[in-house]
């Protein structure tokens, strides 16, 4: 069949009446019934318009006209799409996830999201995606949260508290991460927080250093499911901010933690 642009126009016009922005090139060649090189002439013209945009591989989105001055989707709404392609386990993590939940003082300049291995960012356009990864990614870390196009998954309030502890570098510093805890402890549930530490899905620093932060700051929530389910565990000394290579200042006892960063949240 002879290349014609508009067939791939048209293509993702009637994916975008069914609310679909997102497909891969396998899908449209056997749709169109068009050839490898149909599909990357047509493509090359309409990603010129940023009518579409390649993310990786051979997944593809769709940018509506709304969207082209970013030229991109927002992140979240082919997210989900992008990571069942890869057939990727995922959360929506970390100061995205905060967001989400609102802690929204500042808001994150990338998407930030966490999966089972290392995978390289992605720039399109104006919208950076960052992955972190950890070994095993349960289904209780996350919760589904509506998007314009479907649902995402979102780690839960307690698991985005843990994980910006976990993963600091890519949080900010210490005081931002302070920050952003002072506006997320409206949704933490202190039984979920000590729970994940009981059932062995988080390490005993990270729950160390969240206490003590929750504790310094007198945030109001009740910590002592936290400190008991530490109890339960060989707590050792840990720096609070474990790449910094500032003195240590002073010493937590209940929290075992040497204090090596001052502790300077923003005012809210």
């Amino acid at each position: 069949m002879k290349n014609n642009p508009t067939m791939l126009a048209a293509y993702l016009e009637h994916s975008q009446m069914n609310g679909q922005y997102w497909f891969s090139r396998k899908e449209v060649i056997e749709t169109l019934h068009i050839s490898d090189d149909a599909f990357k002439l047509s493509s090359y013209r309409l990603s010129r318009k940023h009518a579409l945009k390649r993310i990786r591989g051979d997944f593809f989105i769709i940018v509506p006209p709304e969207h082209r001055a970013i030229q991109s989707l927002p992140a979240n709404w082919f997210i989900d799409a992008f990571m069942k392609h890869h057939q990727r386990p995922y959360y929506v993590s970390l100061l995205s996830a905060a967001a989400l939940h609102g802690a929204a003082h500042q808001q994150p300049m990338v998407f930030q999201v966490i999966t089972d291995k290392p995978m390289r960012p992605i720039v399109v356009g104006r919208v950076r995606l960052e992955f972190h990864h950890k070994k095993e990614i349960k289904s209780h870390f996350y919760q589904p949260m509506k998007t314009v196009t479907g649902t995402m998954n979102v780690s839960t309030s307690e698991m985005t508290a843990f994980d910006l502890i976990k993963y600091m570098s890519a949080s900010g510093q210490v005081s931002h991460v302070a920050t952003v805890l002072c506006e997320l402890v409206e949704s933490l549930n202190p039984d979920k927080l000590a729970e994940l530490v009981k059932s062995n899905d988080i390490e005993t620093a990270v729950a160390q250093r969240l206490g003590y932060l929750l504790d310094s700051l007198q945030l109001p929530i009740d910590i002592l499911p936290l400190k008991e389910a530490l109890n339960q565990r060989k707590v050792v000394r840990r720096l609070l901010v474990a790449s910094s290579e500032q003195p240590v200042i002073n010493y937590n006892a209940q929290w075992h933690i040497a204090i090596n960063e001052t502790v300077e949240p923003d005012e809210l």
